[in-house]
C-alpha cells in the first residue's frame, strides 16, 4: 500500500524513461529487394529547459549573472507558476540558475583557451555565495577599536538590540524583493530595497536613544552604523556586488590591525574613522547597485504585488527567533570569556557555504524526480542528499573550528566550555542548513515554535540546575554550554521532523 505522503504513483513523472532514439520497423513501401533498411530517428531532447536555453540564448549571449537571466525571463512573461509547472523549478529565480548554467561562457571565453584560472561562469557564482560568511564576519574587525571607545557598560544589550533589528527587519526586506523579482518587478523590489535602507539609519537612531542612558553617544552611533551596514551587505548581496562590499570594508580591517598591533589613542581614533568610512561606502554602493534595476520596465502584475500579511509575520518571527537562538546563549560571556565568545566564529564563516548548499539541493531535487521512477526511490533519495548535505555543512565549521581552538590554545586562553561552545555552534550549521530547507517551504511557524522550544528547555534546565548565566546565576560554564548543544542536537532533530511530512513530495519539484 502506499504511504499517504507518497506522490501519486500515477504521476507522469515516475513513468518509465523512454529511449531517446527509436528504430521502426519496415512499412510496405520499405519491402524492396536488396537488405532491409532501418530508419532511426535523429537524438531529441526531452528537458523544457533546453527548449527556453535555445530560445533566450541569441538575446543573453552576454549574460554576466543569473539575475540578469531572471529579469529576461520574467520581461518575457514567465512566472514563478509557469517556472514549477512548464520546468518543474521552484520559482524563476531558480530555473534562471539552472538556464544561466547551461548558456555556458559568454563568446569572448569561447574564444580563449581554457585556462586553470578561467574558471566557469557558475564557478564565480558559487564563489560569490561561499565568500558570504566571510563578509558577515568582517565588521567584528572593527570590535576592538568600538569597544575600546564605547566601552563596557550596555554594550553587549546594544549590540544584541541593533543585531535583532537587523536581523528581523533585513529579512523581511529580502524575502518582499525577491517575491517581487519572481512576479517579474525588478523595479518594484529595487523601490523595496532602496527604502528600507533608508530605513535602516532611523531605525538605528530609534534603537540607539533606547539606549542612550546605558551607553551614552558611542554606545548610539555603533548601533547606528550596526544597522546601516546589515541593510547595506543585504543590498550588495542581492544584487550579486559582494566584490563592493569586501572592498568597501578593507579600510576598517586595516584600520583596526594597525590599532591591535600599535595601540594608542591616534590609532584608536583612526580605526574608529575607517570603521565608519567602511560602512558609509558600503551603504552607498548598495544604494547605487538599485540604479539600474530602478530603470527597467515591467510587465502589467497579474498577481498581488503585497506580501501576505502572515507570511511576513512568519518571515519576522524566524529572524527574531534565529536572534534569539544565537545571542542568548552567547550573551553572557561577550566580555568575559573570550574563547566562548569567539567559539561563534566557525559557524559565522560557514553560513555562505551552507547558502551554497542550500540553493544546490532545489535543482538537484528537480533532477532526482526526473530520473527516479518509483516515489519510494525518490523519498529516499531525496532524505539521502539532505543527510549528505547536512555531514557537509557540519564538516566545513568543524575544521574551521578545529584551527580556532588550536589557536586559542597556542594562545593559552581555551577552556573545556570554549571547546564544547564551538561544538554547540558546529551543530547549529547543521541546523540552519535543515531550517533554509523548511523556510523554502514556507513552515515558519514550525521554525518558531522548535527554537522557542529548545530555548526554554536550555534556560530552564539550566536554572534547575543553578548553571543560567541569563538569569544571573553563576554555575560552571561548562554545564551551561553543554546543556546548549544538547539543546542545539535536539533542534536538529525537531528541524528534520518538520521536513518529514513535505520534503518527499514530488510536487514540491515539479
Amino acid at each position: 500500500m502506499a504511504d499517504a505522503n507518497d506522490p501519486d504513483v500515477t504521476d507522469p513523472l515516475f513513468r518509465p524513461v523512454a529511449t531517446m532514439t527509436t528504430e521502426a520497423g519496415p512499412t510496405a513501401d520499405d519491402q524492396v529487394d536488396g537488405p532491409e533498411r532501418t530508419i532511426l530517428l535523429p537524438r531529441i531532447s526531452t528537458d523544457p529547459v533546453d527548449d527556453l536555453v535555445e530560445r533566450v540564448r541569441p538575446q543573453l549571449t552576454r549574460a554576466v549573472d543569473a539575475l540578469q537571466v531572471a529579469a529576461a525571463l520574467e520581461a518575457d512573461g514567465h512566472t514563478d507558476r509557469a517556472a514549477q509547472v512548464e520546468y518543474g523549478y521552484r520559482d524563476v529565480f531558480v530555473l534562471a540558475l539552472e538556464v544561466f548554467r547551461r548558456l555556458g561562457p559568454i563568446p569572448e571565453a569561447v574564444d580563449r583557451p581554457r585556462t586553470a584560472s578561467t574558471p566557469h561562469p557558475d564557478r564565480w557564482a558559487d564563489l560569490r555565495t561561499i565568500s558570504h560568511g566571510l563578509l558577515y564576519v568582517l565588521p567584528s574587525a572593527a570590535f576592538p577599536a568600538v569597544l575600546s571607545v564605547v566601552g563596557r557598560p550596555g554594550l553587549v544589550v546594544g549590540l544584541i538590540l541593533a543585531g535583532t533589528v537587523g536581523w528581523i527587519w533585513s529579512g523581511m526586506v529580502a524575502y518582499a524583493a525577491f517575491r517581487l523579482l519572481g512576479l517579474g518587478r525588478a523595479r518594484s523590489a529595487s523601490r523595496v530595497l532602496r527604502i528600507a535602507a533608508l530605513a535602516a539609519p532611523l531605525l538605528g537612531l530609534a534603537a540607539g536613544a533606547v539606549m542612550l542612558p546605558y551607553g551614552g553617544l558611542p554606545l548610539a552611533a555603533m548601533m547606528l552604523g550596526q544597522l546601516t551596514y546589515q541593510l547595506a551587505s543585504t543590498l550588495l548581496i542581492f544584487y550579486r556586488r559582494e566584490g563592493w562590499l569586501a572592498g568597501a570594508m578593507v579600510p576598517a580591517v586595516l584600520g583596526s590591525a594597525v590599532f591591535l598591533t600599535t595601540g594608542g589613542a591616534t590609532a584608536r581614533h583612526w580605526a574608529v574613522g575607517a570603521a565608519a568610512l567602511g560602512v558609509l561606502a558600503a551603504f552607498a554602493a548598495g544604494l547605487w547597485a538599485t540604479r539600474a534595476a530602478a530603470r527597467a520596465g515591467e510587465p502589467t502584475p497579474r498577481d498581488p504585488l503585497r506580501p501576505p500579511a502572515s507570511t511576513l509575520l512568519g518571515v519576522a518571527g524566524y529572524g527574531l527567533c534565529s536572534a534569539a537562538l544565537l545571542f542568548h546563549a552567547q550573551a553572557p560571556y561577550l566580555l568575559g570569556q573570550w574563547d566562548v565568545a569567539a567559539s561563534a566564529v566557525p559557524l559565522i564563516l560557514s553560513m555562505g557555504f551552507v547558502e551554497w548548499r542550500t540553493s544546490r539541493f532545489w535543482a538537484g531535487g528537480v533532477a532526482l524526480s526526473r530520473r527516479a521512477r518509483l516515489p519510494r526511490s525518490f523519498v529516499v533519495g531525496i532524505w539521502q542528499a539532505i543527510g549528505r548535505e547536512v555531514a557537509a555543512c557540519l564538516a566545513v565549521p568543524a575544521v574551521l573550528g578545529v584551527l580556532l581552538l588550536a589557536a586559542l590554545a597556542g594562545l593559552g586562553v581555551l577552556s573545556t566550555a570554549g571547546v564544547v561552545m564551538t561544538a554547540a555552534h558546529v551543530a547549529l550549521a547543521g541546523a540552519y542548513y535543515l531550517a533554509f530547507l523548511l523556510a523554502g517551504q514556507g513552515r515558519y511557524g514550525w521554525l518558531c515554535l522548535s527554537m522557542t522550544v529548545v530555548i526554554v528547555l536550555h534556560v530552564g534546565l539550566g536554572a534547575l540546575l543553578g548553571v543560567a548565566p541569563l538569569l544571573g546565576q553563576g554555575g560552571s560554564p561548562v554545564t551551561d554550554t553543554s546543556l546548549y548543544l544538547g539543546s542545539v542536537l535536539l533542534l536538529q532533530a525537531l528541524f528534520a521532523l518538520g521536513l518529514f511530512p513535505v520534503i518527499g513530495q514530488v510536487r514540491h519539484y515539479r
